[in-house]
């Protein structure tokens, strides 16, 4: 990747961030997708792992590429409360990434895009999508309870909300041999309802 290219990268993540501290979610949405899309073209085609492209081109100056890929999709579901169409472009930048980036080797990460896949997807009323999301993530990570949470808190934000069956979704997550502390999240999850 040329410097400037990296220049790039930065500095609209920056911006993104400024805006994001004006509270304009959409704004930097919008700013990061750009970052996202500069990133995306420059990258050598050689790197399909993002944890090797961080490390060869991301060290030193600039916000780290690594943590901002979260922030990106933190990013969108802020934006979405005024902008539907925001989650919808979550789907796309994560389908995007892992189309981009099938051999990226940082488990907490694709199991946190996972997560948001399986969110998203039955945020949208997307059912099936999100059915076949939540497949995906217990085949890579059976254990976490993290699935059945994503599934049960985006049904309580729909309309209208299902908190039957959200839960019964969040008590197939007690089942699970996950850490003590995240099996905690869920049981406050459970006893709010």
């Amino acid at each position: 990747m040329k410097e400037t290219s990296i220049q790039k990268i930065n500095s609209l993540i920056e911006k993104g961030f400024e805006e994001r501290s004006a509270a304009d979610s959409k704004a930097c949405s919008n700013t990061f997708l750009l970052a996202w899309e500069e990133l995306v073209t420059h990258a050598p085609p050689a790197y399909t792992d993002f944890s090797a492209l961080v490390a060869a081109f991301n060290q030193g100056e600039g916000y780290d590429w690594f943590a901002w890929i979260w922030d990106i999709c933190e990013e969108f579901e802020t934006a979405s409360a005024d902008n539907q169409e925001c989650l919808t472009e979550r789907l796309q930048f994560i389908d995007a990434f892992m189309q981009r980036f099938p051999d990226t080797t940082d488990e907490d990460l694709i199991e946190f895009l996972q997560r948001n896949l399986i969110k998203t997807n039955f945020l949208l009323g997307k059912d099936v999508e999100g059915a076949e999301a939540v497949t995906t993530f217990y085949q890579f990570f059976p254990d976490s309870v993290w699935g059945y949470i994503e599934w049960g808190d985006a049904l309580l934000k729909r309309t209208p909300v299902d908190k039957e069956a959200a839960l019964a979704i969040y008590r197939k997550g007690l089942t699970l041999n996950d850490d003590p502390d995240y099996l905690d999240v869920l049981k406050r999850r459970i006893r709010k309802m």
